[in-house]
């Protein structure tokens, strides 16, 4: 029997179709129904097959664990880059996309693997005529080695278990932005931030805590520090965009991030209680150990997504994937606003060494604020189920949601600010503090000989240190008192400008009575140890006016 020519193309092509679909790589949750999560081999293997399928995926390493792994940075552009001056010179908005921080809240690593694939194929690839995208899928990729099943058991899944929460040292990545003890977090900083510049940073998670309605909860930068027209950019036009998309389009519903809570002014991370409907909505924490925070100090857009951890484990993937669609698919839209408004921050900082909303001052006391009338919020259920393998409890959610009127307590304020100066000084003793503002990509001059200054001095009057170890630090705080002072700078001190585009974070790292700055953090302990309150002056001063020194900038 003869097969006619147009039947003999047609069944040639199907097999074609049929033989690239087996060729594409599929994430480890995909090849095991969802039951288990990808490991860093795993992940590794997926963004190898990717660069055979395409040249224009480029790998580059960014970090390496203290268990010596190498973390990788997927580029993703059209036409294909490779270097940051590139990127810089297409003029299109920088995205950083970065999963795994916390090795259990594996939702955004499957996520990322399953839309680079469609970036690369074609399904979304429009994307990249209008950005660069820099995809970080393991972050923490130590934790996400150690999968156990008596990891996160509350959490709904996948049945195989997640990674631990801390890398292998045992620290927080996600408190660690400040202080950047750990190789992860200063490969971060130095080989993504201050190398690549993105505009835009988005960071996934997986909640921890109430049982409320939303398929996924997100937060702007929290820090009322940061440029104000990055954050009312982000409530006003993003927020509220990205929301009304993933619901008409994708019938989820996504809110504000935060957690139940019974008292007036509530605490952080409160369960709720079932025993009445909760009193109020609370978010998290202004300080700047928290990515999203750290970057609005950097004049970034930072957002943060929080899976609900009582989906399922494929909802969660899924939900997340289509919030940075979503998300995505907004700065397609308007690429040259995003690159002006962080453009003009950054110019802004520059010329006032300030940032716009804090010309009085950067805060350095704060508190959340109350909404002037109840929010309805969802408030959901769940189901309690004994996990067979590990016998402890797991929580399934169910449909049931329904709106509550109730206080939110979404944003913060601050509540005492300090002018901030012209610039900080240090001297030449102080290179351990000089090393960490360069590492954080903060411009330092030493000055070319000795010099004589009028500066502001803060007293040390009290120092408060925690009672118990976080991080294997005893947080501190100071309080001081400021008296005019006129010092001696030898050859070789340094000079931190405010007048550069870092200038809330150089506030926040330097300040004496900064809530997340080197003190807090014990940098200055070695003065600390041997104060004696009401003489010691803590050893970072304060110029009112820009410097006349003689001076040159320091290369790291």
């Amino acid at each position: 029997m003869k097969v006619p020519v147009a039947a003999l193309l047609l069944l040639l092509f199907l097999l074609s179709m049929t033989t690239n679909a087996q060729q594409l790589p599929q994430s480890r949750a995909e090849r095991t129904n969802y039951e288990e999560t990808s490991l860093y081999a795993d992940v590794m293997n997926f963004i190898a097959e990717l660069q055979r399928l395409s040249s224009d995926v480029k790998v580059e390493t960014f970090a390496t664990t203290s268990e010596n792994r190498a973390v990788p940075l997927v580029i993703l552009s059209k036409p294909p880059i490779s270097t940051p001056l590139e990127a810089a010179a297409s003029g299109k908005p920088i995205v950083f996309i970065m999963a795994n921080i916390h090795a259990g809240e594996v939702e955004g690593k499957e996520a990322m693997l399953h839309f680079m694939r469609d970036v690369v194929i074609g399904k979304e690839g429009q994307l990249l005529d209008k950005m660069i995208l820099l995809i970080a899928p393991d972050y923490n990729a130590d934790g996400n080695e150690k999968i156990d099943i008596n990891n996160r058991t509350a959490q709904n899944g996948p049945k195989g278990g997640v990674g631990t929460r801390e890398n292998g040292k045992k620290l927080d990545l996600n408190r660690d932005y400040m202080k950047i003890e750990s190789s992860e977090a200063r490969g971060l900083i130095e080989n993504v931030f201050n190398r690549w510049e993105p505009h835009v940073v988005m960071d996934l998670h997986t909640t921890n805590g109430s049982y409320h309605g939303y398929a996924l909860t997100y937060s702007p930068s929290l820090n009322p520090n940061a440029d104000k027209r990055i954050l009312s950019f982000m409530r006003e036009k993003l927020f509220p965009a990205v929301t009304k998309t993933m619901r008409e389009k994708h019938n989820y519903n996504l809110y504000y991030y935060g957690n139940f809570a019974q008292q007036e002014r509530p605490q952080n991370e409160l369960n709720p209680d079932k025993s009445q409907d909760p009193k109020a909505w609370a978010t998290f924490d202004h300080r700047p150990r928290f990515g999203n925070n750290y970057e609005g100090l950097r004049n970034r857009i930072a957002i943060l997504s929080e899976a609900y951890s009582y989906l399922d484990f494929r909802a969660r993937v899924d939900v997340t994937d289509k919030f940075v669609r979503s998300t995505l698919h907004f700065i397609a839209a308007r690429p040259q606003e995003i690159v002006n408004l962080v453009r003009e921050a950054d110019r802004f900082a520059i010329a006032n060494g300030t940032t716009m909303g804090n010309e009085e001052g950067f805060g350095v006391n704060f508190e959340m604020t109350a909404s002037t009338k109840p929010v309805e919020i969802l408030v959901g259920s769940v189901n309690k189920v004994i996990d067979p393998r590990t016998n402890k409890p797991r929580f399934e959610a169910t449909k049931e949601a329904r709106p509550v009127k109730m206080t939110e307590y979404g944003e913060f304020k601050a509540t005492r600010r300090l002018k901030s100066p012209a610039a900080y000084l240090l001297k030449p003793e102080q290179r351990k503090i000089v090393d960490m503002l360069l590492t954080h990509g903060i411009i330092v001059e030493t000055t070319k000989r000795e010099e004589t200054a009028t500066v502001e001095t803060a007293v040390i009057s009290e120092i408060t240190r925690a009672q118990r170890a976080f991080q294997g630090h005893r947080e501190t705080r100071l309080s001081v008192s400021m008296k005019d002072e006129k010092v001696t700078l030898p050859a070789g001190s340094f000079v931190v400008s405010m007048h550069q585009p870092k200038a809330a974070l150089i506030f926040y790292l330097l300040e004496a009575e900064s809530d997340d700055g080197f003190v807090n953090w014990n940098f200055f302990d070695d003065v600390l140890d041997k104060a004696v309150k009401g003489e010691t002056v803590y050893p970072v001063y304060r110029l009112k006016s820009q410097p006349n020194f003689a001076r040159e900038v320091m290369k790291k």
